[in-house]
């Protein structure tokens, strides 16, 4: 038996999946704790563009838990559900970690955006190592990312609310 098809190779890919996971979580954590005033230019577009990478960094961090807890080929949808159930909470804590980050805010609309990347990732996930169908999988991939990057653009450029203290 060769060692790419041995049983001992792939038991460590869901410890190396764990490892990386930790580290992406690391990664986020870094990315959330650091100021990126002076460093992009101000305004929408560029609102626009980091609040969506949170969809990016978010589904990463749900393909490596997936990976993680896979055994035997496949997830059950209990893991699964685990799985956006652990992004969600990183989300809400990586918010809260950036109320208290000069030049940074809380915004819970994020951690939305947060979950719609864990969603389309687990679907992207399902269909690569579930029972799922590929191309069904990315569609719904693309679904969550159209969706998502809709209420981004919502976010940035659509109607505000006003406070209704003596504005127009």
């Amino acid at each position: 038996m060769s060692a790419s098809s041995s049983g001992a190779e792939s038991s460590r890919l869901p410890a190396l999946a764990a490892v990386l996971a930790v580290a992406h979580a690391g990664l986020i954590w870094w990315l959330s704790s650091n100021s990126l005033e002076g460093v992009v230019p101000a305004g929408p577009t560029w609102g626009f563009f980091g609040n969506s990478f949170h969809f990016v960094l978010f589904g990463v961090l749900a393909l490596l838990l997936a990976e993680a807890f896979r055994r035997e080929g496949s997830l059950t949808r209990a893991q699964l559900a685990l799985v956006l159930l652990l992004v969600l909470a990183y989300g809400i804590v990586d918010e809260w970690h950036q109320r208290y980050t000069p030049h940074r805010s809380c915004d819970p609309a994020d951690v939305c955006v947060d979950l719609l990347g864990g969603v389309g990732c687990v679907a992207l996930w399902w269909g690569v190592r579930g029972p799922g169908r590929f191309g069904v999988a990315v569609a719904r991939l693309f679904a969550v990312g159209g969706i998502t990057l809709a209420f981004n653009a919502w976010r940035t450029w659509g109607p505000h609310v006003t406070s209704g203290r003596g504005g127009p």
